[in-house]
């Protein structure tokens, strides 16, 4: 993913219920990073309705040209179940998140056309139900060689910056993990050397990607 950006997806995973000429429609919807989770989530949902007459879904993860996105017709019609999904996950601009609309046939057969509308409809009001939630990548620095009366300075610094304090290590000398945006990156190292008269260390690590709203 593109470290400099953010992301929109789901803000809580939902189960909801469409009835299309009494065939029922259940989509279920979470949050997903890779294949693996993904994987995991349809084995789940086909476990949670065992009797239904099709599990078809689609998933959407990455940003960008890395964005990955399958889906499939669970049986159905080609491209009549699996498409309609996926097209409801870019309509409403999310990834990292997968839909898993599992039907139970009521009898009446809903041709092509009513498949793909039953489909798209019931996945659009079930991403809608879930709501949204930005996301953004915050880098990881490890802050090292801190004196109790730097402290203060350092952590009102990290927090004007929208960061986040991970953990604090109280000994002799203390040491703080935090998160901060990748642009901070050169004005920690100041704050933190100025604030400890140079004797402060930070050391950059990995991302992670954080709600903002």
């Amino acid at each position: 993913m593109d470290i400099t950006s953010y992301y929109e997806t789901i803000s809580n995973p939902i189960e909801t219920k469409n009835t299309v000429k009494k065939s029922r429609f259940i989509a279920s919807i979470e949050e997903i990073k890779n294949e693996e989770e993904a994987r995991l989530f349809l084995k789940s949902i086909i476990k949670q309705f065992p009797d239904a007459t099709h599990h078809c879904w689609a998933y959407k993860y990455g940003v960008g040209e890395k964005a990955i996105e399958q889906y499939s017709d669970g049986g159905e019609p080609a491209n009549s179940a699996g498409p309609p999904i996926l097209q409801a996950i870019k309509k409403e601009k999310v990834t990292n998140v997968m839909v898993v609309v599992s039907r139970y046939f009521g009898g009446i057969k809903l041709g092509i056309s009513g498949l793909v509308q039953a489909y798209r409809l019931t996945a659009l009001r079930g991403l809608r139900a879930a709501g949204k939630a930005k996301k953004m990548p915050l880098r990881e620095f490890i802050i090292e060689n801190i004196e109790y009366q730097a402290l203060g300075n350092i952590m009102q610094s990290i927090e004007s910056q929208a960061g986040r304090i991970d953990d604090i290590q109280y000994r002799e000398i203390i040491s703080i993990k935090a998160y901060l945006p990748e642009k901070c990156k050169k004005w920690i190292a100041e704050i933190v050397k100025n604030a400890t008269r140079g004797r402060g260390k930070v050391q950059p690590g990995g991302i992670r990607w954080y709600r903002i709203q």
